[in-house]
């Protein structure tokens, strides 16, 4: 900022011969500001105001000396005396323009370079300063078209087209501002803060591993960038290379131990690799040093893979009476996504009813937030006649267990009564599932990634109902579901839990997989379809490689095999019990297991396995991830698959079943613990359907060590899971849903 007022000296006189005594005053003043000297400056322009009290130069050297010493107030009192004198001269409007913005004066900032702007319209400083100033001021439109004139007028200005990438960026023009980005780096190569620009633009354009090379490219510059080694390990962890990112953000604060979003992003990555306790001293840290979002990141951290029944106990119990804290103190937040970005997705693991926690979480959220509530203008407006519009909204609308369970819904909605509209949280994906489901919508929206414009923008289509495919995975979708954007708001098993959120009006489930007093379970309104073994038209899954062997897939083949291929989360501790009393009774069988992306994961589990199982650890098999060829050839090959308790299949069941392989469940009181139970039902069949932990170790052991009783059972599966796959029943009950939701 100093560096622009001394750059603004004009009006200034030229040495000549032939100077007075006042052009050498103010030749001194000038020099004495270059210099930095601001009492030299000082005496200089006041002994030019005694020979002339009015000179505008000298007024405005007198400010510039005050500017020096950083006393902008007095500094602006002159530059309005300079502007009274010769309101003709823009640099004189510039310098308020400048200590105004230095004092936080943002508006008076904004007017002063305005001012200046129409003085003398061709100067790149002034629409420079200008349009970041109305970009900060929540006018980015503004903004991209002063720096474009900007741009125009200074075009080898490296910093100017870095700040016009910006905006651009702000306005959703993200092509142009990779562009900008780019020419900034190509015209000063050697600056790391244009490569950590481009960086983050890429980033937000889930261009990962070109943002990487960019961060890269300004720590080669620069080793001691602080933010650009939080960048990359945000790029890192978008990855999924999260040891990775633990390091970089551990870098930057090693820098800079007061950067607060890289302690926030240490500690979130810290909770991902599993290391909570860590992770909350990471969050109390950032709380400390003054983030909001950080106070909630705290109250909410959660184990990835609960060592005990008791650390879970702990990690929930200490949640209300920090959130209770929260709210006491008056914690504001401006906004929740960028400054918090969490969604409680491990609660659901915990074999626990999450109804009353979700609700205090989505209060405090409220109270906190009180925006996060918006309305969209056309709610209580009569709605037009014609087709129900639906919007399905997603992250995952692509190869995912959303994608897979949303494509049948979207494709086949009737298009007499429904027009579906895709609603897409970027980045949206190009593979196979994503370009069918786009290709099914009637039409498709892209969110911007902001909560205030995505709100804008759902609200314009004026749906009748918006259907989030999941709330829990995804934090963007999470803190959209807090306004009311259509009527009729509703939910799903997608992430199959409560929401709390008062704005979320019914929970689809079907009742095949609610216990009857299952409505306390929900802050929704819960709506059951009738007979559905599954809550999606599901396409079944390729038949297993017949060729595939256990030789092959590296398994022994002179053992029984038991087989539990879900993530990790979901192993819950009472689930222990059941391999340790597999295992003591078939002494010869393995459970085997599947890898997880994060490698501290697999080392967590097998370290809570092996106290649990104690002599019986060494019969745990882990296998790397799997394509899905062998991932179905394994649950072919093995004897029994085991369904995780409180938190079972879907997407697995439904694989296995395709395959005609039977699955041993053991239905819990929540729906999240009862889907494999429930297609079970439709199928007509519970010879695998356990009553108690008795029950489930006894049916796994048969299958396992009696091929007569597997083999039926593969039979029975076979002959019966049909009624699972593409079933247009689930459609026509997801149509009178929104029928008796949207026109009662």
């Amino acid at each position: 900022m100093l560096n622009d007022l001394l750059g603004r000296l004009r009006g200034k006189p030229s040495a000549t011969a032939h100077a007075s005594p006042l052009d050498e005053l103010l030749t001194e003043a000038v020099a004495r500001v270059q210099a930095g000297d601001a009492d030299g400056a000082q005496r200089a322009a006041e002994q030019a105001l005694q020979r002339h009290a009015d000179h505008a130069a000298a007024l405005h050297l007198r400010g510039l000396a005050e500017a020096l010493r950083g006393s902008h107030d007095t500094a602006l009192e002159w530059f309005s005396r300079a502007r009274r004198a010769d309101p003709a001269q823009a640099a004189f409007a510039y310098s308020k323009g400048l200590s105004a913005r230095v004092l936080g004066h943002l508006e008076d900032a904004i007017a002063a370079w305005e001012e200046a702007a129409r003085l003398d319209p061709k100067d790149a400083a002034t629409l420079h300063a200008l349009g970041v100033a109305l970009l900060e001021a929540g006018q980015p439109e503004e903004a991209v078209d002063t720096l474009a004139r900007a741009v125009a007028n200074s075009p080898e200005d490296a910093n100017l087209r870095c700040d016009l990438g910006h905006a651009l960026r702000a306005t959703g023009q993200h092509a142009l501002a990779l562009e900008a980005f780019s020419l900034a780096c190509t015209l000063c190569p050697e600056d790391s803060r244009l490569h950590d620009s481009l960086g983050v633009a890429l980033h937000g354009q889930w261009r990962l591993a070109e943002a990487l090379a960019a961060f890269d490219r300004a720590l080669s510059i620069d080793p001691e960038f602080a933010g650009a080694h939080n960048n990359r390990g945000a790029s890192l962890q978008a990855m999924g290379r999260v040891e990775e990112a633990v390091e970089a953000f551990a870098h930057a604060l090693a820098i800079d131990p007061r950067h607060t979003n890289a302690m926030t992003n240490h500690a979130q990555a810290l909770q991902e690799t599993g290391r909570w306790r860590e992770a909350m001293a990471g969050f109390a840290a950032a709380a400390a040093a003054g983030s909001a979002g950080a106070r909630f990141r705290h109250a909410l951290v959660l184990p990835v893979i609960a060592a005990s029944l008791e650390e879970i106990a702990e990690a929930r119990g200490r949640i209300a009476p920090a959130l209770d804290a929260i709210e006491a103190d008056g914690v504001r937040l401006g906004n929740p996504h960028a400054e918090v970005g969490t969604a409680g997705f491990h609660l659901a693991y915990h074999g626990a009813c999450d109804r009353e926690l979700q609700d205090r979480i989505a209060r405090t959220y409220l109270s906190a937030c009180p925006s996060l509530a918006w309305t969209a203008p056309h709610i209580g407006r009569t709605r037009r006649p014609g087709r129900l519009r639906i919007g399905f909204l997603s992250r995952f609308l692509r190869a995912h267990s959303i994608g897979k369970t949303s494509r049948g819904l979207i494709e086949r909605f009737s298009r007499t009564d429904f027009e579906v509209i895709c609603i897409h949280i970027p980045p949206v994906s190009d593979d196979d599932t994503a370009r069918a489901i786009r290709a099914a919508a009637d039409h498709n929206l892209v969110l911007p990634l902001a909560l205030q414009p995505a709100r804008e923008a759902v609200a314009a289509l004026e749906l009748d109902a918006l259907f989030f495919q999941e709330i829990g995975l995804d934090p963007f979708a999470y803190y959209l579901a807090f306004a009311r954007l259509a009527p009729v708001q509703c939910v799903s098993f997608g992430h199959p839990d409560t929401t709390g959120i008062p704005n979320m009006d019914w929970f689809i489930s079907s009742d095949l997989y609610e216990p009857p007093v299952a409505q306390e379970h929900y802050s929704e309104r819960l709506w059951l379809a009738r007979q559905a073994g599954t809550l999606a038209w599901y396409l079944r899954p390729p038949t297993p490689d017949p060729s595939l062997s256990r030789d092959s897939l590296g398994l022994p083949s002179d053992r029984p095999l038991y087989f539990c291929p879900h993530s990790h989360f979901r192993w819950h501790p009472e689930f222990d019990d059941l391999l340790r009393a597999i295992l003591d009774t078939d002494t010869r069988g393995e459970v085997v297991l599947v890898d997880s992306s994060q490698p501290r994961w697999t080392r967590l589990l097998r370290k809570r396995l092996e106290r649990a199982l104690g002599p019986h650890a060494g019969r745990l098999r882990v296998l790397p991830q799997q394509p899905l060829p062998r991932y179905l050839a394994l649950m072919r090959l093995t004897d029994a698959m085991l369904d995780p308790i409180h938190f079972n299949g879907m997407n697995n069941s439904l694989d296995a079943f395709s395959a005609g392989v039977p699955v041993v469940t053991w239905p819990r009181a929540l729906q999240r613990g009862r889907h494999t139970s429930g297609m079970y039902q439709r199928m007509g069949w519970d010879a695998c359907v356990a009553q108690d932990a008795n029950q489930y170790v006894q049916i796994a052991v048969r299958l396992a060590k009696d091929p007569e009783f597997r083999h039926a059972a593969r039979r029975e599966v076979a002959a019966r899971s049909a009624v699972l796959f593409e079933d247009d029943h689930v459609v026509l009950e997801f149509e009178r849903f929104f029928r008796e939701a949207c026109v009662s």
